[in-house]
């Protein structure tokens, strides 16, 4: 298919999609609905092309409008871009079919092993690449996402119709007909859900939430992923054997286990959580059991089975009929003993269906056993019965408050937080080697003590009833020190897991990103903890924080300091003979860690990459990227290509001293930039509260998590909330403020615009710093962030912080201009410059209702009649600003 014909079909897409939402809005709600809508939207798209009389006559409309009409308003642009997301993943599907058609994708699986054939790998050294390679995706329940699973159910099915559409080619009149009242259907229903819970979640909503994506599109998407990079390795290597590849790609989850902040997330509710991951795996495999015991038919008056085979299901009680279909037999039997919960672990099902597998192969059965049930043995192998391994997360300072009690408990120390680190070490070190208890048999002291006992317990639970694998990884956030991390290992030999677990430091701050490679130096030179390295194969897993760095810092100090902070981490675990896993903590929005991952895998420092790596998959991330099973395999085969690229050719950069130079000034120039506006700005606070709805998203019920950390002012606040407020705003300051003033000053220098445009097209590390934050830049919109500057009282506080933000995203986007030589952002993307400019009429209707909706629920109080009408309409908004953003925070 044609380019231009590809930009046709999304352009019918868009059409069909639009034109049967306006049906629905004229049978829901009559001509008048339908018609203010189409007035909001030709004023909306005026005013972007700069008619003044449009934007007054949109302000004047929405100003004059009832809750109820605004309501209606709102619906429509929402469920708009809901559906015009799904218009623009299948033109993406379309394209990349099409590419693939011609030629094998860039940036896939099959290129990355083709290329390594090209430098030379020959298979053994491939094999050994794999058998080294370990990707792990950690899906989260960061409260960013702000659609209900039961929306997510309906957007997926729609996105499956449009897809069937392209495959079957409706050409007769009655098949398209047929389609478009389904179709029709669909969108019907979709209008008359509630887009937001009613309620704040439970931890186990969120459990069910991820469970949906897990079982419904990431585990046989996953299966594909590994048939591809079979396929690709039987093509460039064909007399290598690769029939068995080890566990390159496995999935992790973060929710039920992750207590950091979330005082929901108790000892229990992790317990209950591997009881519903267990529950759901064996309902995932009975399924697929049931499937394969109607289709193993095959009769032993026709082929033979093996004597194993024949034996253990001779042991099982033989029904009437059917006594020759012996694997229908055993599929019974497996049927039977999965239901009833009788699989210690994932091997003996495995035993059981390799009995199967086995004979097929043995008797002409090899298309067979290859096939279904093949795909049923490599889930089971690769997701077990638990599906995903828990990560178990707390914060540091919880746990030092924990020894800190439990020292002043018996008498070693009465003000443990007063100690010098050294003694902290020393005190800690003795007490892991103690033959004495350090958690008392019935602990009675704070609540938070109580707690942190009661989750090691529960760790050590879990692994004695389930195995070591279902609770695998303990990490600590907010860790400041080696101590933080002796205290890990303390607790994990007090209840008996210190050899099973991977003890993690996150190092989320600025200034602990610069004290990471010390504080892990301290620790290998421990010799406690180098007992548990040994334990755990000397390889040391370190999270690092990208959304609170970017808080504390900005984007240009927290992504420089992250990069130095692997590069010297690296450094320290190969001077150590230590293997390095890093796992990186990333958002979706480019002011918390976001962008593509396979470009940010490719942008690593030289040596940090050495094999394991694990990337959290966050908020609505999770939608976006699963919610379709090919928008998903695209995903994934990029992330895969990018690890087999970085450990089997490494790039050979040679980081000239003039970039680290250059890196150096711009990211001290943007964080003291940052931090004097975020800081330092009298008034700032009040700005970011009333210029944005901050305290109206606590209200809104899409996490189980609190927005704050702890009590406090803005240092407690949550990254998330913090990105998410100022993306409804369209100011997205937490992306990009800092980054105009420092490139300007090095730019401006001597040769410094030359040694920058240098770097962007020699550095993968800094043209992945431009790009990702040129596509903020891009979606930042001045004129809408003004608006929301008129929620702000004090006139002065207004116009200073306003006029510093527009100031200084002149600059970003003119600097990034120059140093990527465009005449506009995104010039070199034209497909998301045009995705902008086509979303911007729409996303600007529903910022201005917001904007009216706040003003009056602000002047409003609680216990007014209207109060709660007025407030369920702003969360409404958000909703849909997150639909038409494409992200939230």
């Amino acid at each position: 298919m044609q380019e231009t014909d590809l930009t046709s079909a999304l352009s019918a897409d868009i059409k069909l999609l639009a034109g049967l939402l306006g049906v629905v809005i004229r049978e829901q709600h009559g001509d008048d609905a339908f018609e203010l809508v189409e007035q909001v939207r030709t004023d909306a798209k005026g005013r972007r092309r700069g008619d003044q009389a449009a934007e007054e006559a949109l302000r004047t409309t929405i100003d004059n409008l009832d809750v109820e009409s605004l309501r209606v308003l709102t619906k429509a642009f929402s469920n708009y871009f809901q559906l015009i997301n799904i218009a623009e993943d299948e033109q993406r599907i379309r394209v990349l079919r099409s590419r693939e058609a011609k030629a094998p994708l860039n940036e896939s699986i099959d290129s990355a092993v083709a290329n390594l054939r090209a430098a030379g790998l020959d298979a053994d050294a491939l094999r050994a690449l794999l058998d080294r390679l370990r990707v792990r995706l950690v899906v989260t329940a960061h409260p960013s996402e702000a659609k209900r699973k039961e929306v997510l159910i309906k957007l997926r099915q729609i996105a499956h119709m449009m897809a069937r559409k392209d495959e079957q080619r409706l050409v007769l009149p009655r098949e398209q007909r047929a389609f478009e009242t389904t179709l029709t259907e669909e969108i019907e229903e979709l209008w008359q859900t509630r887009p937001t819970r009613a309620s704040r979640p439970k931890v186990e909503d969120e459990v069910d939430f991820g469970l949906y994506f897990i079982t419904s599109v990431i585990m046989d998407v996953t299966l594909d992923i590994y048939d591809d990079l079979q396929a690709a390795l039987e093509q460039h290597y064909p007399d290598a054997d690769w029939s068995e590849l080890p566990p390159v790609l496995q999935f992790a989850s973060w929710i039920g286990g992750d207590r950091d902040g979330n005082p929901n997330v108790t000892a229990d509710v992790t317990l209950q959580t591997l009881v519903t991951l267990r529950s759901a795996a064996r309902q995932v495999y009975i399924n697929e059991i049931a499937f394969l015991r109607d289709h193993l038919t095959q009769s032993t008056n026709e082929i033979g089975v093996s004597k194993e085979l024949l034996d253990r299901v001779q042991k099982g009680a033989f029904p009437e009929e059917s006594p020759d279909e012996v694997y229908r037999l055993m599929m019974g039997l497996i049927w039977a003993k999965l239901n009833a919960d009788e699989y210690p672990t994932n091997n003996d099902l495995l035993a059981d269906l390799t009995l199967i597998s086995d004979s097929l192969k043995a008797n002409q059965g090899e298309f067979v056993a290859n096939g279904t049930l093949r795909r049923l043995m490599e889930k089971v192998r690769l997701f077990g019965l638990h599906l995903v391994p828990l990560d178990i997360r707390e914060d540091a300072r919880l746990h030092r408050s924990t020894v800190a009690e439990l020292v002043r408990y018996y008498g070693q120390a009465e003000y443990y937080d007063d100690l010098p680190e050294n003694n902290k070490q020393a005190l800690l070190t003795h007490e892991i080697t103690s033959p004495r208890p350090f958690f008392p048999q019935e602990p009675n002291f704070t609540e938070t003590t109580n707690r942190v006992i009661a989750t090691w317990r529960m760790v050590a639970q879990a692994q004695r009833k389930y195995g070591a694998s279902v609770i695998d990884s303990v990490i600590a956030s907010m860790s400041t020190a080696p101590s933080d991390v002796l205290t890990m290992l303390l607790f994990a030999h007090e209840v008996g897991v210190q050899d099973n677990v991977d003890i993690v430091p996150l190092f989320e701050t600025i200034e602990d990103l610069r004290a990471a490679p010390e504080v892990m130096r301290a620790l290998f030179d421990n010799s406690e903890y180098a007992k548990h390295l040994a334990k755990r194969g000397m390889r040391q897993q370190i999270m690092l924080g990208y959304s609170d760095s970017n808080k504390d810092g900005g984007y240009l100090a927290s992504n420089w300091n992250l990069y130095t902070a692997q590069q010297a981490l690296a450094d320290v675990c190969v001077t150590n003979g230590v293997k390095l896993e890093l796992f990186h903590g990333r958002g979706g929005s480019i002011g918390r860690g976001g962008g593509p991952t396979n470009r940010s895998i490719l942008a690593q420092p030289p040596n940090a990459f050495q094999g394991p790596i694990k990337i959290t998959e966050q908020g609505e991330v999770i939608a976006y990227r699963y919610g379709n099973e090919a928008i998903a395999q695209r995903h994934l085969q990029q992330v895969m290509h990018a690890v087999l690229t970085a450990l089997g050719t490494p790039a050979q950069v040679e980081i000239l001293p003039d970039w680290r130079t250059a890196m150096d000034t711009i990211s001290k120039v943007g964080e003291e930039t940052y931090r004097k506006f975020v800081y330092e700005t009298p008034g700032f606070l009040d700005y970011w509260n009333q210029g944005t709805p901050i305290n109206e998203l606590a209200r809104m019920p899409i996490g189980s998590r609190p927005a704050k950390r702890s009590k406090g002012g803005f240092d407690s606040i949550r990254a998330i909330p913090w990105m998410f407020s100022w993306m409804q705003s369209r100011a997205i300051i937490p992306s990009w403020y800092g980054v105009g003033t420092a490139l300007e000053r090095y730019a401006n220098s001597d040769g410094g615009l030359d040694t920058l445009r240098q770097m962007y097209h020699e550095w993968p590390f800094f043209k992945a710093l431009v790009e990702n934050v040129e596509l903020d830049i891009a979606k930042a919109d001045m004129g809408i962030a003004g608006l929301y500057a008129t929620l702000v009282a004090e006139d002065q506080t207004r116009e200073e912080i306003f006029s510093q933000m527009k100031k200084e995203h002149e600059n970003a986007r003119l600097y990034i201009c120059r140093i990527t030589e465009q005449e506009e952002l995104l010039d070199h993307i034209p497909f998301m410059q045009l995705s902008i400019e086509r979303r911007n009429p729409y996303i600007d209707p529903l910022n201005y209702i917001q904007v009216t909706l706040l003003k009056r629920l602000r002047a409003d109080t609680p216990d007014t009649e209207d109060y709660e009408s007025v407030l369920n309409a702003v969360l409404a908004t958000v909703n849909g600003i997150a639909a038409g953003m494409k992200t939230t925070g």
